[in-house]
């Protein structure tokens, strides 16, 4: 895991704000292995799921999907790389 659940929340949007990552994803329509590239545009909001794992909402340009700009919910557990 990239980040620790408790980074703090501004250090969470400077470190994914024009970045890319590579993101796990549990679930994808997209790319059978689950694994995504994303390119971070902007963090909408941080928050805590029901279940007690902690996300992010971003607006970001998804390069497995078109690179169409999409909103996106990714569990930080999930991101493995950012650059």
């Amino acid at each position: 895991m990239f980040f620790q659940y408790n980074t703090p929340t501004e250090q969470l949007v400077a470190s994914l704000v024009n970045k890319t990552v590579r993101y796990l994803a549990e679930k994808s329509k997209v790319k059978a292995d689950g694994v995504r590239v994303l390119k971070i545009e902007a963090v909408e909001k941080v928050s805590t799921s029901a279940n007690g794992k902690r996300y992010v909402t971003v607006k970001a340009l998804d390069v497995d999907d078109s690179g169409e700009s999409k909103y996106r919910n990714l569990h930080l557990a999930g991101i493995d790389l950012v650059v």
